[in-house]
């Protein structure tokens, strides 16, 4: 039974959004509902109502197990810290009427995007972001777009893991919040933390993965799925100002323990790095010199951005359970993603052996790929080669931040431990320095004589 739904006081638990209109939306109440409908979530414009009339209508799990079920509340908290990268992600948890334990919830996500955890960076280090520029925040609010573009024309056809997303609002600077609802995968999944390297079984999942997304970006031919080409490459322009502005080794330098040898490497190729010329190369042009066809590309591919499934003793395995974070979704190189995540998110020798087979082993699974559509692999292992190292100075020189970032993170650890992961950050660095020297002064001198 249902009961229909008046307006309620908007003004009830206002918080830092105040100034927005409450979003509630919830149309019936099922008999039985004692919740507060109106009831802001952690201070944002959305309601307790907005998340139930969403689940009811949009979520087919929630429908299944408890859309009849008379809810008591729902409580919202930040799971993410303080931390999540222009947007607040709320962990809402239904509490049912008729429940007989305190495990009987469902819970979903809220990602609503911001400009909050940027002004936070700033508090605490010379200001990086222009918080206050209105294009600035107009540029993160197109990300938001992006992200949502890439759930409602891609995610469907893309046929690779991916969370499920059951509503998505637009967010208007100044006017109302943005919002993408989705699955919780706590329980599911996780993703490894900052420090923590990806193996080889994990990297070739990652690239059995990509082969396919790249297979279906070469050869759909649904409308909808072809939305992506030539879409987002703008949202990447806007990223470039950030790149250049992070891309400093001053405090790289101060933790390092071996300035003698960074110093003369670091500024031989700051400028390089800095180039925002050459980073627009890479990502918009690169692959055309090649002559290679283009895919579509996440864009902040990061362990960070991949939930891996759990085995049967709650451990991260090596199978993936949904890759994450679209907002930089474009379209470009194919080696785009791979270099990123393998340079970021592994130790350097396990890159270094990574990179002796990687590419072959790309190929193949490519290869086989097409082949299930009755065509042949538009690459060779040469232009994969060329298209990753393009790809691997974009990411390289960044790792400087990392040590820093690590040696904060690590503050509560016993000292011994906290020396050691910054150390292994450090040698990361090295590692990834000595191949960009080495690739600048040999095949790729023409790259640094044009940009560095």
């Amino acid at each position: 039974m249902v009961v229909e739904v008046g307006s309620g006081n908007t003004a009830v638990n206002e918080g830092r959004f105040s100034s927005f209109k409450t979003v509630n939306g919830l149309t019936k109440k099922v008999k039985g509902d004692v919740f507060d409908d109106w009831m802001r979530l952690a201070g944002h414009s959305f309601t307790a109502g907005f998340v139930i009339e969403s689940l009811r209508n949009n979520d087919e799990v929630y429908k299944k197990l408890h859309g009849d079920r008379p809810v008591k509340d729902v409580t919202a908290s930040d799971v993410s810290k303080g931390k999540g990268f222009v947007s607040e992600v709320l962990r809402c948890i239904i509490h049912f009427a008729d429940s007989t334990s305190d495990s009987d919830i469902y819970t979903t996500i809220l990602k609503i995007p911001g400009m909050e955890s940027l002004a936070a960076v700033n508090e605490n280090r010379e200001s990086i972001f222009n918080v206050d520029d209105d294009k600035f925040v107009k540029k993160f609010s197109e990300f938001h777009q992006s992200e949502i573009d890439f759930y409602e024309h891609l995610a469907k056809t893309l046929d690779i893991p991916v969370p499920r997303v059951f509503k998505t609002l637009p967010w208007k600077i100044g006017e109302t919040e943005g919002l993408i609802q989705m699955e919780d995968m706590t329980g599911k999944g996780k993703p490894l933390v900052i420090g923590d390297s990806l193996n080889i079984p994990q990297i070739k999942e990652i690239v059995r993965h990509l082969a396919h997304m790249h297979r279906m970006s070469l050869t759909s031919e649904d409308k909808e799925f072809n939305y992506w080409k030539g879409k987002s490459v703008r949202d990447f322009e806007g990223f470039e100002s950030l790149c250049k502005r992070v891309n400093d080794p001053r405090e790289f330098l101060q933790i390092c323990r071996d300035k003698e040898y960074f110093e003369p490497l670091l500024n031989k190729y700051k400028t390089f790095a800095g180039n925002a010329k050459y980073m627009k190369y890479a990502i918009t042009e690169s692959w055309k010199d090649l002559q290679i066809p283009p895919v579509i590309v996440h864009g902040d591919f990061h362990a960070g951005n991949i939930m891996w499934k759990l085995d049967g003793n709650g451990e991260i395995s090596n199978e993936i359970y949904a890759i994450y974070d679209w907002q930089l979704c474009h379209e470009g190189s194919p080696m785009a993603d791979l270099a990123r995540i393998i340079v970021l998110c592994s130790d350097g020798w396990i890159r270094r052996q990574v990179e002796g087979f990687i590419f072959d082993f790309y190929h193949d699974q490519l290869k086989k790929e097409m082949k299930q559509v009755r065509k042949d692999c538009p690459y060779t292992i040469d232009q994969i080669k060329k298209a990753y190292n393009y790809m691997f100075l974009t990411q390289s020189y960044g790792l400087v931040l990392i040590p820093k970032l690590m040696d904060q993170i690590c503050m509560r650890d016993a000292s011994e431990v906290r020396k050691a992961k910054t150390d292994a950050a450090i040698l990361k660095c090295k590692h990834a320095l000595e191949d960009m020297d080495k690739l600048l002064s040999g095949e790729m001198k023409d790259m640094f004589e044009r940009f560095g």
